[in-house]
C-alpha cells in the first residue's frame, strides 16, 4: 500500500469519525463579527428558566416575499437555538390562512394585526396578509410576540434588518414575562392632578397586555403615611403623569423612601403650566410656573427641570381654520415651535430604533453632578430658543418667518435616566412623618420627562385614540414605543432589555447593480465551471503522462 493511499484512507476514516460524533455532541463555532448566532448571557438566563413545556407558535410560513422568508429564517434559527439549550421549549410554523377565517379573525381579535403586502401571482400583483407574529404557549397562558419591529426605515431592507436586531430580545421578554413566577405591579398615581384614564387609556391597555396596573391615590398620606408606603411597596413601579397640584412633604417622603427602598419611578412633569386646549379655542394662553414643589426632590437626585419652555425649529405642525367652501371648512398646517419633536438617544436601549418624540410645551432640564449615573434619553435639535415665564403665547406668529438668529440656544435635554446609588432628598433633614427604617441612601432607578404630554393621547367622539398619533395632521409619533420600551427598562431586572442594543449587520444585494450585470453573471456562471473542469482535466492528463511515460 503506498503512502499516498494510506492518507486518502486516514482522511476518510477521519472524516467518519467527525460525523458519528457530530450525532452525539451539537456543536457550532460562531464566525460572524457580530457573533449572530450566539445566544446572549441575558438570554440564555431567560431561557433556563423555563421548567415546564413551552411552545412557540410562529405564523411566518407561506407564500410570501423573501424578505419576510429571511425574517422566518433567522427566527427559526433562534428558536433552534432556545430548544437545545432548554428542550422544554419547543416551536412550530403555520400559515394561519390554511386554517380559514375564522382562525385568522380570532388572530386579529387577539391584537396580531397582519401586515398587507403586494405579491406577484401568474404575472398579477395580488394584496397577500402577512402576520409576522408569535405567541408564546404555556398551560392556559400565551403571550404575543411581534416579530415585525415597528421602524421608519426607509426601505424595506432596513425595516427587516432591525427587526432581526430585535428578535432576540423580544422572543426573551416574552419568555421571560411568562416564566415570572409574579407578574410584576405598575402604580399609577392619583391625587395630584393627574391626567385622567381617558387621555392615558392607550399607553395602559399597551403596557396592561405585559404588567399588573392599579390607580394609586397618595390623598391618604395625610392620614395614613405609614400604612401608604407600606402599600406602595407593594408595586415595582409608580407612574405620576403629568401632575398638577403641589405635593406636600409628607407625600414626597413616601415617593422618597419608595424609591430608596428600591421602588422604581417614571416622573412626566410641566414645570411649566400652559393649557393647550385653552390655546386652540381662543388663540392665546398664558404660561406660568407649575409649582409643584418637587425641585428639591429632583435636585437631590441629579436633576433639574428650569421653570422655561423651549422652542424648536424642529417641531410638530398645528392645523388651523383658515377658511370655509360651502360647509366645509379649509384646514391647514402650520409648524408649531412649542411642539418639539425630541430626538430618543438611539444609543441606549430605551430609544433603540425609534423615530421623533411628540411633545408640548416642554422645559430645559440640566443634569447635576454627583455618584448617579445618568443617561441622556431625549434631546431637541440644535435650533432653540428658551422662553422665560410668565409670558403670554398666542397664534400670532402664526405664518411668520421665524428669526434664525433668535434660535441659539442649543441643544436641550428633555428626558434623563438616572440609575445606581441615590441620595435621599430627605438627607440630613427633619422628616416630615417617622416611619420604620428609613433609608437616606439607596439602590433604584427612575427616569424624569420634562413634558407630561408625553403620555397624553388624543381623544375622538370620546373614544382614545392610539397615543402618538395626532388626528389633525395625520401623523403618528413613537411617543408610545418609547414609554414603553423605558417601561420595561425599569422593571427589567435581568437585562433582557440590554439586547436591543445587539447589532446584526445583514448583506443585502444591491438591486441596480444586479439588474445591470444580468447577463454577465449569467454567462459567468455557466462558462466558469467549464473552463475549470477544462483545466482541471488537462492538468490531470499532463499529470498521468508525465507519470507512466
Amino acid at each position: 500500500m503506498t503512502k499516498n493511499i494510506k492518507h486518502i484512507i486516514l482522511l476518510l476514516l477521519g472524516l467518519v469519525i467527525i460525523n458519528i460524533l457530530s450525532n452525539y455532541f451539537d456543536t457550532k463555532i460562531d464566525m460572524t463579527a457580530d457573533k449572530r448566532f450566539t445566544l446572549s448571557k441575558a438570554s440564555v438566563k431567560v431561557v433556563e428558566q423555563v421548567k415546564e413545556p413551552m411552545q412557540v407558535i410562529v405564523f411566518l410560513k407561506g407564500d410570501f416575499p423573501s424578505y419576510f422568508k429571511r425574517l422566518a429564517n433567522e427566527t427559526e434559527n433562534l428558536l433552534q437555538d432556545f430548544h437545545q439549550e432548554n428542550p422544554n421549549i419547543d416551536y412550530v410554523f403555520i400559515n394561519p390562512l390554511e386554517k380559514g377565517d375564522t382562525y385568522v379573525q380570532s388572530l386579529i381579535d387577539k391584537g396580531l394585526q397582519p401586515a398587507q403586502i403586494s405579491l406577484q401571482k401568474s404575472g398579477k400583483m395580488e394584496q397577500v396578509m402577512v402576520f409576522p407574529w408569535a405567541i408564546i404557549k404555556q398551560g392556559k397562558r400565551e403571550i404575543p410576540v411581534s416579530l415585525l419591529a415597528k421602524s421608519y426605515a426607509k426601505s424595506i431592507d432596513d425595516q427587516i434588518e432591525n427587526s432581526i436586531e430585535n428578535l432576540e430580545y423580544a422572543l426573551s421578554n416574552g419568555i421571560h414575562l411568562m416564566t415570572a413566577k409574579k407578574q410584576q405591579k405598575i402604580a399609577v398615581l392619583k391625587g395630584n392632578g393627574e391626567l385622567d384614564d381617558l387621555h392615558i387609556a392607550d399607553f395602559l391597555r399597551s403596557i396592561g397586555k405585559k404588567y399588573r396596573l392599579a390607580p394609586f391615590t397618595l390623598d391618604s398620606v395625610a392620614t395614613e403615611p405609614v400604612k401608604t408606603l407600606r402599600d406602595l411597596q407593594d408595586y415595582n413601579l409608580a407612574i405620576l403623569a403629568k401632575p398638577t397640584e403641589k405635593f406636600t412633604e409628607q407625600e414626597k417622603y413616601v415617593l422618597d423612601q419608595f424609591l430608596m427602598h428600591g421602588g422604581r419611578l417614571m416622573f412626566l412633569l410641566d414645570a411649566v403650566k400652559a393649557h393647550k386646549d385653552t390655546l386652540m379655542y381662543s388663540g392665546k394662553t398664558y404660561a406660568l410656573n407649575a409649582e409643584l414643589n418637587l425641585t428639591d426632590m429632583l435636585f437631590a437626585y441629579g436633576v433639574r427641570i428650569k421653570p422655561e419652555l423651549v422652542k424648536d425649529l424642529i417641531a410638530a405642525p398645528v392645523v388651523l381654520k383658515v377658511g370655509q367652501v360651502g360647509n366645509k371648512p379649509q384646514l391647514e398646517q402650520f409648524p408649531w415651535f412649542y411642539s418639539p419633536l425630541a430626538q430618543p438617544n438611539k444609543k441606549h436601549p430605551i430609544g433603540k430604533n425609534l423615530d421623533m418624540v411628540l411633545l408640548d410645551f416642554v422645559s430645559p432640564m440640566e443634569v447635576l453632578k454627583n455618584k448617579t449615573k445618568k443617561s441622556i434619553l431625549l434631546t431637541s435639535s440644535p435650533k432653540t430658543q428658551l422662553v422665560g415665564i410668565p409670558t403670554e403665547i398666542n397664534f400670532d406668529e402664526i405664518g411668520k418667518k421665524p428669526d434664525i438668529s433668535q434660535y441659539t440656544a442649543g441643544t436641550q435635554i428633555f428626558g434623563v435616566l438616572l440609575e445606581g446609588p441615590l441620595k435621599s432628598a430627605y438627607n440630613h433633614r427633619i422628616k416630615p412623618i417617622k416611619i420604620d427604617h428609613d433609608l437616606e441612601n439607596g439602590q433604584s432607578a427612575l427616569i424624569v420627562i420634562s413634558d407630561g404630554d408625553i403620555i397624553k393621547n388624543q381623544i375622538d367622539k370620546g373614544k382614545p385614540l392610539p397615543l402618538g398619533f395626532d388626528k389633525w395632521s395625520k401623523i403618528s409619533y413613537d411617543n408610545k414605543q418609547f414609554l414603553l420600551n423605558a417601561v420595561d427598562y425599569l422593571m427589567d431586572k435581568n437585562g433582557v432589555i440590554s439586547l436591543k442594543n445587539k447589532e446584526v449587520k445583514l448583506k443585502f444585494l444591491d438591486q441596480n447593480k444586479m439588474i445591470a450585470e444580468l447577463r454577465f453573471w449569467q454567462w459567468l456562471n455557466l462558462l466558469l465551471p467549464l473552463f475549470l473542469t477544462g483545466i482541471a482535466a488537462w492538468l490531470f492528463n499532463y499529470w498521468r503522462r508525465k507519470k507512466f511515460a
